[in-house]
């Protein structure tokens, strides 16, 4: 609060707001490297469990890096097909909205029959990991709840295109992959990435459900401390994930200002 407070009172002073936002990390990153925390418990968590809590962390990013990267590249397009065309409009937000409203644990418990069946019936599939339990349900889940807000504002991005600023590149004579690559894609790109952004964000927390499922990630210590009872072993996979959360996002929002044309920000602003 004391921080958030203070970045309030500087907001015509963007260095010291960021020098106040970072002081309460470095305060506590300070105070680790010198082992002024060890006394903590959930510091002897992690002191005990450090090879293991890298491993589960590395799991953790990689599972919502994929799935994010992977959803990306599968949304972008159903979106610009949705914005393209009216027919494919309605079928694609259908299924879009209609997963989405499935519960994260009860996604992966769905998964895991079909997958199950699957690497029974063709071994190769086992070879290659595609198992029932594991990361391989864990990442189509997490695929699946990142296409809808990546489709959504890609389509509305396309759809409130100024139609004068269309015709404009009509006029000087470009066709319609010229229109999409200089006109289209730059507009529309800030729209996309804040998709991207909350795709990400929220992924970095439907991936802690995954350990249930044998996948890994730091929700890993957040089950063990629900079944052991040890509120400093949920704290150990909770705060990474939070902290992973708010990188994610920071992250997102550098590119989203990196994406946004110079016309567009000084019309925000």
């Amino acid at each position: 609060m004391v921080i958030f407070t203070a970045r309030r009172r500087l907001q015509n002073s963007p260095i010291l707001q960021i020098l106040i936002a970072w002081s309460g990390v470095a305060t506590v990153g300070f105070l680790l490297l010198f082992g002024r925390l060890n006394n903590l418990s959930v510091v002897q968590e992690f002191l005990g469990r450090q090879e293991r809590f890298l491993q589960e962390l590395t799991n953790h990013i990689l599972l919502f890096g994929g799935s994010v990267v992977t959803g990306t590249l599968l949304g972008i397009p159903l979106g610009i097909w949705a914005a393209r065309s009216r027919k494919a409009e309605k079928p694609v937000f259908f299924l879009a909205n209609v997963t989405q409203t499935i519960p994260s644990l009860a996604l992966f418990g769905l998964l895991i029959a079909p997958l199950s069946s699957l690497s029974l019936a063709f071994p190769f599939l086992r070879e290659l990991g595609i198992r029932g339990v594991g990361a391989t349900p864990a990442i189509i889940a997490l695929i699946i709840y990142s296409l809808l807000p990546i489709v959504r504002n890609t389509y509305v991005s396309l759809r409130q295109l100024d139609p004068g600023v269309l015709d404009a590149g009509l006029g000087m004579g470009m066709n319609r992959l010229q229109m999409f690559l200089r006109l289209e894609a730059p507009l529309s790109a800030p729209l996309v990435l804040e998709g991207v952004r909350t795709a990400s964000v929220q992924a970095v927390g439907n991936t802690a459900v995954a350990a249930l499922i044998g996948a890994g990630g730091l929700g890993h210590f957040i089950f063990q401390g629900l079944g052991q009872a040890a509120p400093d072993l949920i704290i150990l996979g909770a705060m990474p994930i939070i902290v992973l959360a708010l990188i994610v996002d920071a992250v997102m929002r550098v590119f989203v200002r990196a994406a946004t044309p110079k016309g567009l920000a000084l019309e925000s602003r």
